[in-house]
């Protein structure tokens, strides 16, 4: 009994010690993840070797992702924050229509021991398109009023396990649709490596029944382009 407690004793320490550690690093996880995920990708590979990850199953040809080429871009947009990425994924090529086009703020959450993401919504997506061409001033006058946030308890926090940063959206997270008004709970996904980057999201009634998926099975697996 007391060799149990000495050991959960140390494990308690241990913990704290590396909560302490961590929250210490919490810096240097944001400028390495910024730095990560900062660049064109595109996910060729994948769709050419129908690879698709985070399935049950063997990938349904019929469901294969779209070909897309995002662009993630830092930029300046003081009202949203001083840790900002402008994106944007095109389909088909990196001239493409879009089939995304977002705004990420990130910062660091000491008590949560991690660095949060708030996803934007562009209200007028087109007056903001190929923001990343001009990353110190297309943004520069954007206001709140220009985006929609999703909920503060949505916003997905990121951790880093080993080569690899790991965020997922709280399960309690629902929005109702600037569109339809639907109400649901959002399911995001998001890992991020040195050259890669995989994305899931998803919206769900309450009755279980999908709004959205993207992609519509699986998960993007991105790679840093060499374009």
């Amino acid at each position: 009994m007391i060799k149990k407690s000495l050991t959960l004793a140390t494990t308690c320490t241990f913990l704290a010690l590396s909560a302490q550690s961590g929250g210490a690093s919490l810096e240097g996880d944001l400028d390495t993840l910024l730095g990560w995920v900062v660049g064109d990708f595109d996910n060729r590979q994948q769709v050419q070797r129908g690879e698709n990850a985070l399935l049950d199953s063997a990938p349904d040809l019929a469901k294969a992702p779209d070909l897309l080429y995002p662009v993630f871009a830092r930029v300046e947009a003081p009202a949203l924050g001083r840790h900002v990425v402008y994106l944007q994924w095109p389909i088909g090529s990196p001239q493409g229509a879009l089939q995304r086009q977002r705004v990420w703020a990130f910062e660091i959450d000491r008590q949560r021991n991690a660095v949060l993401m708030d996803f934007y919504t562009l209200r007028d997506p087109a007056r903001w398109r190929d923001a990343h061409l001009q990353p110190g001033t297309a943004l520069r006058e954007i206001t709140r009023d220009d985006v929609i946030p999703y909920p503060p308890v949505c916003r997905l926090p990121f951790r880093r396990h080993a080569d690899v940063f790991i965020g997922e959206i709280p399960p309690e997270c629902r929005i109702i649709s600037q569109q339809t008004r639907t109400d649901m709970t959002i399911r995001a996904h998001i890992v991020i490596a040195r050259d890669q980057i995989w994305y899931q999201e998803g919206g769900v009634r309450a009755d279980g029944s999908v709004v959205f998926r993207v992609p519509a099975s699986g998960s993007y697996q991105f790679r840093r382009s060499e374009r």
